[in-house]
């Protein structure tokens, strides 16, 4: 890993200038409008004592900050040069015998974006409001206040979590994890966990790549690995001190290391564990070592699961039901019902589309405003649609599978016969940070036969393979056997084809349910 840049307080206390400058400039700015306009408040110096007052209070934030910052940037420096080879030791946050969840900061984290954020979108909303006379494309700023409420409710949701499940920590049994072996240990809760069904535990390992920069600036989470563990109700630790789970995943030969060396190309594992509650659900995350030792383990058995406490997914009707899922029989039934929060902010979002259209009605707003508005709009109501009318049938017969999909032009109806199903494909469909959600899909016995006209569900490569067939037997100078040898080497292409790849399913929240559920599927197609 390399040297990463020495914070020094040199530039801190350059911030620190500029932003006490342009603080102080912004009070005097708004106490002369409040003199000129004969002592009265007005938007024009609202909204300087509002932001002046913050700049003042963030420039006497920053300097703590940085303080610190250079202060543990010098005593990791001192850990580099005393454990060259041991990467896991040079961390602060590592070198305790327990790692602190980052719950607590992050809800901070939002907190401060978010009151930011609403500081300059409502006062800018306010004054737009009271002057009609406004710059006609001022009336953009009246989509701001719709993302600062969001914030705001996240900032309190994440907070009122916090508080009710305090300080938690992971308890290393050794440090760090190993590439080749294990990451084990106990969290550790500080109240009682009483979970409404089984919990989850998950190790990943995500790659977070920043690319551009300023305007054109982007952070992707892509996860490379990940393994999950389910914890049964019945078998959570519970006592008068709190909760303890325990934790133990095996980390396979070949995964990538943690690896900071580089701001915008960061690898990161991350531990985190997650169950149902009444009120606030549970949820706590880790940011733990995993390295590459040369202490490496045989891999355990793939179907047994580690500790006494783990146990397989069940697949039950709660569990079902949490992923979207509702089994009569042998009839499947997909949707998106388990996505309650973003069904619930897509339909706030699209009505705050609607009711900026409606306050556009009868005022002068500019042709580019509405454009922008109806852009965003569009691509709001159709992620709504998606996640409230995306739905799929699955219902197995004697001799076929059948596959229905509701659309508003048309259902389209899918019949594959149920001894060609081969597999049941998992590919991810979307991701939300690092939550990934899946698509099953049925994919068909091997061996599309030209002759036969293309059949539903037939994947595109097929299709292509068909095109070019058909070109080569229209081209007039095309001699009989460069056409018989184009057409075996298509003909072998097409037999190495699938018949068919038909999706049932989009939302299926995390691989190993999803994985699971296609299990399950696949199960009852082939009668097993």
């Amino acid at each position: 890993m390399a040297n990463q840049v020495k914070p020094s307080m040199g530039c801190g206390y350059v911030v620190v200038v500029i932003l006490l400058a342009a603080g102080l400039g912004l009070l005097k700015l708004a106490v002369q409008n409040y003199e000129q306009a004969g002592s009265r408040w007005q938007t024009g110096s609202v909204v300087p004592v509002l932001l002046g007052i913050g700049l003042v209070a963030g420039a006497a934030a920053y300097i703590k900050v940085a303080r610190r910052i250079v202060r543990d940037a010098r005593a990791e420096e001192a850990r580099r040069v005393q454990f060259p080879a041991q990467p896991w030791k040079w961390r602060k946050a590592w070198q305790g015998p327990a790692i602190d969840s980052d719950a607590g900061t992050g809800a901070v984290g939002l907190w401060v974006f978010s009151i930011f954020w609403n500081a300059i979108s409502f006062p800018g909303l306010w004054f737009v409001l009271r002057e009609p006379q406004a710059q006609k494309g001022a009336y953009l700023i009246v989509l701001f206040p719709l993302v600062g409420l969001g914030l705001l409710a996240a900032a309190i949701y994440h907070t009122v979590r916090w508080r009710k499940y305090g300080r938690t920590r992971f308890v290393p049994s050794s440090l760090p994890g190993v590439i080749g072996g294990y990451l084990g240990g106990v969290i550790e809760v500080p109240v009682q966990v009483q979970p409404e069904g089984d919990g989850r535990v998950v190790l990943k390992c995500v790659r977070r790549e920043v690319r551009g920069s300023g305007k054109h600036r982007s952070t992707t989470d892509n996860v490379l690995w990940e393994h999950e563990e389910s914890i049964p109700r019945a078998k959570w630790l519970t006592g008068r001190d709190g909760t303890r789970i325990p934790v133990l995943f095996y980390i396979p030969p070949g995964s990538a290391a943690t690896d900071d060396s580089d701001a915008n190309n960061k690898v990161v594992w991350r531990l985190s564990a997650t169950a149902a509650t009444p009120g606030v659900d549970f949820a706590t995350q880790f940011e733990v070592p995993v390295f590459v030792t040369g202490e490496t383990t045989a891999a355990p058995s793939p179907d047994a699961p580690l500790l006494d406490e783990y146990a397989a997914p069940v697949l039950d009707e709660a569990a079902l039901r949490a992923s979207g899922v509702r089994r009569e029989g042998d009839t499947f039934h997909f949707g998106a019902s388990h996505l309650v929060g973003t069904r619930v902010g897509t339909a706030v979002l699209l009505l705050g589309v609607l009711g900026l259209v409606a306050a556009y009605v009868g005022r002068d707003v500019p042709g580019v405003v509405w454009a922008i508005t109806l852009f965003f709009g569009l691509i709001i109501g159709l992620f709504a649609l998606d996640v409230w009318c995306d739905r799929f049938e699955l219902r197995i017969e004697a001799k076929e599978v059948v596959v229905t999909k509701p659309r508003p032009w048309g259902t389209k109806v899918m019949r594959m016969a149920r001894g060609e199903v081969r597999e049941v494909r998992t590919e991810k469909s979307m991701s939300s940070g690092e939550k990934r959600f899946f698509r099953l899909s049925l994919v068909g016995a091997e061996g599309v036969d030209p002759e036969v006209p293309a059949q539903p569900g037939e994947p595109f490569a097929a299709r292509k393979l068909r095109y070019e067939l058909e070109k080569l037997k229209q081209q007039g100078q095309v001699t009989p056997a460069k056409l018989a040898e184009a057409g075996g080497d298509l003909f072998a292409k097409m037999k190495a084809q699938a018949k068919f790849v038909v999706p049932f399913a989009k939302h299926i929240p995390g691989q190993a349910r999803a994985e699971a559920i296609g299990r399950l599927v696949l199960g009852a197609i082939q009668g097993k």
